[in-house]
């Protein structure tokens, strides 16, 4: 009833709930569904309540368009491929196939948002809240410390990542399932205090925003995994270059990068270790390509059109079916050619209407569009080492993301659409926060 009276508590009740509860598994509070899942289904409801009340008129735009038809095509696509094939469809696999409607509803209740300044900015700050918690538990997982304390998250959070002969360096996988969530999901809240960091902050919101910085910082290096960490690099370089701003948290950040290295060394010396990297020389990188080309690869170009409906076909031995670790690749395997289209489609648009908000005098429009375009940077290049679009809690924080700047940019009948959906108004410097 909350949500259906104001849907910024449903937007707020996804942004918490979903990344706190997303490792927890299907049965173990409620029957049948995982609690993200059931708390994605309450929300909804809510929604579609406050929809038949208010009767509000819905403006379409082209990302919704976009995303509509990324999510419904690389449903459709997997799901016709099975059918045809009369390849039974069991649980787990229909959880596969359907799994891009997620995305879609999360970006929905997000994109239809209409949140003022404030709630806008109380929204993100309690975003902000939560990637502390995880990346404090994170912290505290590979830390073991208090002494017992990763075998008690361990037990309340369990990882979803499948055991690996080649991975035997421990990685926290905090409360979203995977460390490369983790990591990922630290890169992004990083750049998120960024993006929001302006040259008027008060003492009290600068020092906000460096602890976010900070503590996501260091649950990147806790997470042990490269791609956030290179993701974080490029995409808090995007954001400077696009508002043409350093904050001075940046500084902050580069020394507190030192003593987080320091305190989490011997984690992380011993990754380095196990992938053997010196002189350029990788060897989980090496691995990685072995096996592409030499079982992902030959069975793919044999479906490269519409691909195997998210199932990998048995020519893939079945140790190696679930270590795919490329979104690229796995998108192949779901819906082909055509669904790696659809992919590009999808972040060509947010980025080209990400990047149209730069000179847009609205700052709020300005900040989403940074976020959007870093948060489509790191799509891409962590894309070439995990499925990281479909991480639970990732996934979900990408929608919300892309959501909000569509809320934003959508005309309503007291701000009807002009062109590029940019309503006059007097210029705002970049980095006066509101």
């Amino acid at each position: 009833m909350l949500t259906a009276r104001r849907p910024v508590i449903g937007c707020a009740l996804l942004a918490v709930g979903v990344p706190l509860s997303t490792a927890l598994g299907r049965d173990t509070v409620i029957p049948v569904l995982r609690p993200n899942e059931a708390l994605l289904l309450l929300v909804l409801a809510g929604f579609l309540l406050h929809h038949l009340w208010t009767r509000q008129t819905f403006f379409y735009i082209g990302l919704d368009i976009v995303i509509a038809l990324f999510a419904a095509g690389c449903v459709l696509i997997p799901w016709l491929v099975l059918f045809l094939g009369h390849i039974w469809i069991d649980f787990d696999t229909w959880r596969a196939v359907l799994g891009p409607l997620q995305f879609l509803v999360i970006y929905l209740c997000f994109a239809q948002l209409r949140a003022s300044d404030i709630q806008l900015k109380w929204l993100l700050n309690l975003t902000m809240v939560v990637s502390l918690i995880i990346g404090v538990i994170a912290i505290m997982e590979v830390q073991d410390f208090p002494p017992g304390a990763k075998a008690v998250l361990n037990s309340v959070f369990p990882s979803d990542q499948p055991p690996s002969i080649y991975d035997t360096v421990y990685r926290p996988t905090s409360t979203v399932g995977t460390y490369g969530a983790v990591g990922a999901f630290g890169a992004l809240n990083f750049i998120l205090a960024m993006t929001l960091a302006g040259r008027r902050d008060s003492k009290l919101s600068k020092a906000w925003l460096t602890t976010v910085m900070v503590v996501n910082l260091a649950s990147v290096i806790a997470s042990l995994t490269w791609a956030p960490a290179a993701a974080l690099l490029l995409g808090g370089a995007s954001v400077m270059w696009y508002g043409r701003y350093v904050p001075r948290q940046v500084w902050i950040c580069a020394g507190a990068t030192v003593v987080a290295l320091l305190i989490l060394w011997p984690a992380v010396s011993s990754r380095i270790e196990q992938q053997q990297i010196d002189l350029g020389n990788v060897q989980t990188i090496d691995q990685r390509l072995w096996e592409w080309q030499t079982f992902f690869l030959p069975v793919l170009a044999e479906h490269k059109w519409i691909g195997t409906g998210t199932i990998l076909p048995s020519e893939v031995p079945a140790y190696f079916a679930a270590f795919v670790d490329n979104a690229y690749l796995r998108m192949g395997f779901r819906a082909g050619l055509v669904g790696l289209g659809l992919l590009v489609v999808m972040l060509s648009v947010v980025a080209r209407i990400a990047w149209g908000c730069r000179e847009n005098p609205d700052p709020w429009r300005r900040r989403l569009g940074a976020m959007a375009l870093a948060t489509v940077i790191t799509i891409i290049l962590t894309g070439f080492t995990g499925e990281y679009l479909s991480y639970g809690g990732l996934s979900q924080y990408i929608a919300m993301m892309f959501g909000l700047l569509a809320a934003r940019l959508r005309p309503t009948a007291h701000a009807p659409f002009v062109a590029g959906n940019t309503v006059r108004a007097q210029p705002i410097p970049y980095g006066v926060a509101t």
